[in-house]
């Protein structure tokens, strides 16, 4: 499983980079957070009624946003 997703042709790249510290590239940090975001937004406005819930989604999107800005950006080459 970790020579296929070190070779996968879609991210394989981006794996390389962030555990040879590299960094993430910002293209990928904004995909990601955009992502991330528009998940939770609808999980939390059409999957649940819970307020609980809505708070423990937004609490990880907080946490995952954090932990993406704080890694190394990768720059140019």
């Amino acid at each position: 499983m970790y020579d296929w997703m070190m070779t996968n042709k879609y991210f394989g790249a981006y794996l390389r980079d962030y555990l040879e510290g590299k960094g993430v590239a910002i293209t990928a940090k904004v995909a990601a957070l955009s992502a991330l975001w528009a998940v939770i937004a609808f999980s939390a406005v059409f999957a649940t009624e819970s307020a609980i819930v809505r708070v423990g989604l937004l609490a990880v999107a907080v946490g995952v946003t954090i932990h993406l800005l704080t890694l190394k950006t990768k720059r140019r080459a």
